[in-house]
């Protein structure tokens, strides 16, 4: 039964979903089989984790049909159907909070019906809704668009001879729509394709920014910043494109919505990223810029919470730039934006970067010995840190021993992907023939270091071999 779709389903079906499910499967409008009300209660007994005796396919067919010898095609069925009543459910949840969509549809079927006061009253309530938006996107132009144009249909079931803006108000509502959703995808693709391998086929041309830019953005900020971005991560060697996008985001963020904002400063962290990797040292302090100045103006908060991930990349950055007593105020600062189940984890590792880096190595160990194991990403980090430690601070048998368990560990983990796995296997070994070789054997470990596809902490590696041979790295 684990593998089973509606088991699978109910799992995913949030506490304060269960009730409203409930009266959705003993609503007669929706639901005609009042057996699988009796279904949906014997498995709700068994919630969350679905699990133990009295689940299997005979238990369950014998709960709802106590008087029948068990029918696996009948049970099948009935599991399908309460399936389906659950994927229904979700999706009116989901139907129920567009409210822009359903006065429009709304409208429409007023519109057929020739209910002219009702239609008014629903016009007058999206009109408002509509013009109180301060900061639209995309989707608000789409529901302009299908405003005007149920207006428009309204208009001609009425067969009158005069001029009507709803037209124009259509066509001018689809063009802001689509130049926006272009754009957003256009720069999506090219952050995209930097990052990973492939290529798209973005199809934008030189005379098409022209025009928007003489269309003066539609009025549009969030089209503005959508061009300066792209600009800059179409041509990265022209970088001025760049500082334009960081004028524009100090002076019309205001006037974006949060969303898509968050999208564009990512894109422009992702282009530094890349800056930086490249030994442009100028980046590391415009991508703290931008991490701090998003953090600050909660751009970067999702659900009032701190991504652990944006957490770590701000004091990795800060320490590049060596601003020890900044960092430890952000750590005890910002730390309790972090959500609660990531927050010790991050909290400890973060302090253990902040104590490797300035060599209080006894404070590191300290917090690096509090990373919890089930935080992989932390864990893995962990031990590497660790590792280091160790290694600099001359304790080899600590370091061989940790090395043989961290080895371990990764070869017998299932949870760490194939990937992951060899960029960190790779590291313990590379680590440990540099611990172990001596004299002429070290002379082709510099070229397997440098050489080697996956992976992590390359760059110590490679200082901690020239610190043992005495000789600078191969360029």
């Amino acid at each position: 039964m684990q593998k089973n779709k509606l088991i699978i389903a109910l799992k995913k079906l949030k506490p304060e979903e269960t009730a409203a499910f409930r009266d959705f499967v003993a609503s007669p409008y929706y639901n005609k089989r009042v057996v699988l009300l009796d279904l949906l209660d014997h498995l709700l007994t068994f919630a969350p984790a679905f699990s133990g005796e009295g689940i299997g396919k005979e238990q369950v067919f014998q709960a709802i049909f106590p008087d029948e010898p068990y029918n696996d095609k009948q049970l099948r069925y009935h599991l399908s159907w309460l399936n389906k009543l659950l994927e229904q459910f979700w999706l009116v949840q989901r139907q129920a909070v567009q409210e822009e969509h359903n006065l429009v549809v709304l409208m429409e079927t007023l519109s057929e019906r020739e209910l002219e006061k009702h239609y008014r009253q629903q016009d007058r309530k999206l009109q408002q809704l509509l013009n109180g938006v301060e900061a639209p996107d995309a989707a608000h132009f789409r529901h302009r668009q299908e405003w005007a144009d149920t207006r428009e249909r309204h208009f001609q079931r009425q067969r009158l001879r005069r001029f009507n803006e709803d037209l124009q108000d259509a066509a001018d509502a689809l063009d802001r729509y689509y130049f926006l959703e272009k754009m957003k995808y256009a720069c999506a693709m090219l952050d995209r394709q930097a990052i990973l391998q492939g290529a798209y086929n973005v199809n934008i041309t030189p005379e098409w920014l022209e025009y928007i830019k003489g269309q003066d953005y539609f009025g549009l900020p969030l089209l503005k910043l959508y061009v300066d971005i792209f600009r800059a991560l179409s041509d990265e060697g022209q970088e001025y494109h760049f500082d334009a996008l960081l004028g524009e985001l100090d002076t019309i963020s205001k006037a974006v919505p949060t969303d898509r904002l968050r999208e564009i400063y990512f894109m422009a962290i992702n282009y530094c990223a890349r800056k930086i990797r490249q030994g442009q040292e100028r980046y590391v302090e415009e991508a703290l810029s931008l991490y701090t100045k998003g953090i600050e103006r909660r751009i970067l908060m999702e659900q009032d919470n701190l991504s652990p991930w944006t957490f770590t990349n701000v004091v990795k950055l800060a320490l590049r730039l060596k601003r020890y007593q900044w960092i430890e105020q952000f750590i005890a600062q910002k730390g309790k934006l972090l959500p609660e189940a990531f927050q010790e984890n991050a909290l400890h590792y973060n302090y253990a970067e902040l104590y490797y880096y300035t060599k209080s190595y006894e404070k590191a160990q300290e917090h690096l010995m509090q990373v919890a194991y089930s935080d992989l990403n932390y864990y893995l980090g962990a031990r590497t840190m660790l590792a280091k430690i160790y290694y600099e601070q001359d304790e080899e048998e600590a370091l061989l021993s940790l090395i043989a368990a961290f080895t371990i560990f990764l070869k017998r983990n299932k949870q760490v992907s194939s990937a992951i796995k060899e960029t960190f296997l790779n590291f313990c070994d590379l680590l440990y023939q540099l611990v172990r070789r001596e004299g002429r054997k070290l002379e082709g470990l510099e070229k397997r270091i440098a050489g080697t596809e996956l992976l992590t902490d390359r760059a110590w590696l490679l200082k901690a071999w020239q610190q043992k041979t005495g000789k600078a790295p191969e360029r």
